[in-house]
Parts: structure tokens; sequence; C-alpha cells
């Protein structure tokens, strides 16, 4: 045996889960959050707007250290806890994206050079200059997520790969586009999400309003997003489609894919909130939108997990 075994009592999937999960999460709103950030300072530029400037300023903290810190610190939990639960798969699945994990590596030292240069430049820094160093952020971050999700896509729907073995065969597989969209668009609300969360600290009046329904916006009208990607997703894997016998083969997979689609709805319901009555944006609504959203979540990773 070329590896030892590891045997944990909540059962290795269940530690995956929780590792991933987390990291998932926050790992997309390292994408939405960078949009939003550079888009939402051009608007304060545009508009001359002060207090939508120091907004913005005071949320990149906020966003650098979670998406920096945590994000990071999760990522490399993510590496471990594979490599200790499944040797063999980790390094075939490396092995066989050498190139691609190189590439996506040297996005998120980019990714982590600009955050830090566009937090530490608010002061430092002309406006113009600031927003570029935002945009290359945003830039390196998606890109950082379409390649991860080239190989996270192959391992469900390898496709033609299994006939060519060649690497953008695989990597542009039938679930690549859909994946990538909807992905997208979960980074876009759960950048919302927190942006909703960081306004409700603010103290009460015409500006806390203006800025909830800006962040409101974002999370409701990227849900819709979601939900639309979603319905192509499923039309772009078999476990989804109307196939009883596959369907019966995997029989936690129609009750994830029912949580699935009631977290869609709920998420959705509760990002239209603040976007219409802007007075209720309190911490706990806002936590209670995170965690459905975290949630559906998980439940959208664990419904293909499954039917992988």
């Amino acid at each position: 045996m070329n590896y030892p075994v590891w045997e944990l009592s909540i059962g290795t999937g269940v530690l995956i889960a929780i590792v991933s999960i987390l990291h998932v999460f926050v790992s997309h709103f390292a994408v939405g959050g960078g949009l939003w950030l550079v888009v939402t300072e051009m608007r304060a530029n545009r508009a001359a707007d002060p207090d939508l400037r120091a907004f913005v300023k005071g949320h990149s903290r906020f966003f650098m250290l979670l998406t920096l810190v945590f994000g990071a610190i999760s990522g490399v939990g993510i590496w471990s806890t594979i490599g200790l639960i499944s040797p063999h798969g980790t390094s075939a699945l490396i092995h066989g994206y050498v190139w691609g994990w190189a590439i996506e590596w040297v996005f998120f030292f980019v990714e982590i050079g600009a955050a830090l240069v566009y937090y530490y430049g608010w002061e430092r820094l002309d406006r113009r200059t600031h927003v570029v160093v935002g945009w290359i952020y945003f830039i390196a971050a998606f890109m950082s997520l379409a390649i991860i999700n080239g190989i996270i896509t192959f391992m469900l729907t390898p496709g033609g790969w299994l006939e060519n073995h060649d690497f953008w065969t695989g990597f542009f597989n039938p679930t690549y586009w859909p994946s990538v969209f909807i992905r997208t668009f979960a980074g876009l609300a759960i950048a919302g999400g927190f942006t909703l969360l960081t306004a409700a600290a603010l103290p009460r009046g015409p500006f806390r309003s203006r800025v909830t329904r800006w962040n409101g916006g974002w999370a409701f009208f990227a849900m819709l997003g979601v939900i639309a990607c979603a319905w192509w997703y499923g039309k772009s894997v078999a476990v989804w489609s109307d196939n009883e016998a596959l369907l019966g083969a995997i029989t936690v997979l129609p009750k994830v894919a029912a949580l699935f689609r009631a977290g869609l709805i709920v998420t959705t319901a509760l990002a239209l909130v603040p976007l219409l009555f802007p007075g209720l944006n309190r911490r706990p609504v806002v936590a209670l939108l995170l965690l459905a959203g975290l949630g559906t979540m998980g439940a959208g990773e664990w419904m293909r997990e499954a039917g992988r």
C-alpha cells in the first residue's frame, strides 16, 4: 500500500464538506466582492460622493481580512484535507491538470498583491490608478474562478476527454459554461449580502437607505441570475434530467435537489427585503440571508458531488 488510511468518526465526506463549503462561499465573495468594490468606487467618484467612497474604503478592510486571511487558510485546509483523505485521487487530479493549477496559482498571487495594494492605496494612489488596481484584482480573481471551474466540472462531466484525453476537451466540458456563470452570479449575490452586513452598521438615515438599496440590488438581481443558470446547468448534466434509473441509484440526489431549489427561493426572497424595505436592513436579517445563501451553496455542492 502506497498511502496510509485515515479514518474519522464523523466521516471523511463530512470533514471535506465543512472545510470546502466555507472556503467556496468566501472565495466566491472574493470574486463578486472585488467587482462590487471597483464598480461602487467608480460610482462614488463620478457622483463626487465622499460618503459612498468612505463606505467602500471601510468595507475594503473587511473584504481583505475575510478573503485573504480566512480564504487563504481554508484553501490550504482543503488541500491538506483531500490529500489525507484521498491521496490517490488528489495526485491524479494534480498530475492531470498541473498546468491548469499552475496558471491558477499565478492569478492567485496577482489577486493577493492587487488586494493589498488596493487596500493600502486609498490615500497613496490617485483615484484613476486606484481604480485600475481594483480592476486588476477583479480580473485576476475571476480568472482564478474560471480556471478552477474547468477542473471541478471536468470531475463531473469529462465529456470527450474519456476518448482523447485532451486537456482542453476536458477543461471546456459540457458543464463548464453554465457552471462559470452560476458561480459568477453567486459571487455577486454573496457580495451584496456581505455589503448589506456592512451597511447595517451605519447610522440610520438617507445615506444608509441609499446604500442598502444599492447593495440589495446586487444580492437580489444576482440571485435571479443564479436561478436562470441553475436551470441551464441542470439541462447540461444527466443527473438532473428525468432519468429515473439514475436518480433511483443515487437516492439522496432528489432530496438534496429539493433542498437546493428551496434554498434558491428563500435566499432570493430574503434578498428582496432590503431592496424594498431598506429600514429592515438589520444584522439579524442579513445574517439570516447569508446563512440561507451558505446553505443553498452547500446543497448545490452536495448535489454536484452526489451526481459525480
